[in-house]
């Protein structure tokens, strides 16, 4: 499976699921991946509400969103099928097209367990519940490049009422971590070429344009160890955006 970023804003809500067959090479050459340090570390206990123990990434980790909700970020497990299909019951159609690439209108059987009943290694799922009602909304994951070990690419899908708070930055940093764990050091993803906030949140991370596609662009962003300190993080966070840069 194929996928590619796709969000209705600038805080990389949604990432869907697309064909690279018709992908072409950037056009520059010599520029390396530039390193993910937009993303916050997801440093073991780690969590943005005082006061919380320290949890396991399976367990979960509650986490307060830019706007004040409050949400519950953990491994996605087998049992979260019925949890998935009330998430994308809640999409809309536009953001049903935009993760897939094409008109979806539901999940089979089939596609409920692929998307749940993951690995944690090749394949790793991390999703949010709201602290308020616990359903599901959003999820995060990668899959290993079966050619290429150390690269995945990377979906995120966030309930429409839930974009532009925050929460794809949440999910992506514990999803990095655990790939950085699996000994994956970059993510790919295909975006529509018209999408502008993709593009813009490509610039943000410092991602490289890596291939073009009819109607699709693929960008690479090479991961890095959670050594860093958490100031270091937020300064970089705070700094200017990097332009989008051809070539790998």
């Amino acid at each position: 499976m194929k996928c590619s970023w796709q969000t209705s804003s600038a805080s990389g809500d949604n990432i869907p699921s697309a064909s690279r067959k018709n992908r072409q090479p950037g056009h520059a050459s010599g520029t390396r991946t530039a390193p993910l340090r937009r993303l916050l570390p997801w440093l073991p206990g780690r969590s943005l509400r005082p006061g919380c123990p320290p949890r396991s990434a399976a367990e979960g980790t509650p986490v307060v969103l830019r706007d004040g909700s409050a949400v519950l970020i953990r491994q996605v497990r087998g049992t979260d099928a019925a949890l998935l299909a009330d998430g994308f019951a809640r999409l809309s159609p536009r953001s049903r097209w935009m993760r897939f690439l094409g008109a979806k209108t539901t999940l089979s059987a089939a596609e409920l367990r692929y998307f749940t009943e993951v690995d944690h290694h090749d394949h790793e799922a991390i999703g949010a519940l709201s602290s308020a009602d616990g359903r599901g909304v959003g999820i995060a994951r990668y899959i290993r490049d079966a050619d290429d070990p150390q690269a995945a690419e990377i979906a995120v899908t966030i309930v429409d009422d839930w974009q532009g708070r925050g929460l794809g930055i949440e999910l992506l940093s514990p999803l990095s971590d655990r790939a950085w764990q699996a000994d994956i050091h970059r993510f790919t993803a295909l975006a529509a070429a018209q999408n502008a906030a993709v593009a813009g949140l490509a610039r943000k991370l410092g991602a490289c344009l890596a291939g073009r596609g009819p109607g699709t662009v693929e960008y690479e962003v090479a991961l890095v160890p959670a050594e860093y300190s958490l100031d270091w993080w937020f300064s970089c966070a705070d700094g200017p955006a990097q332009p989008v840069r051809e070539g790998r």
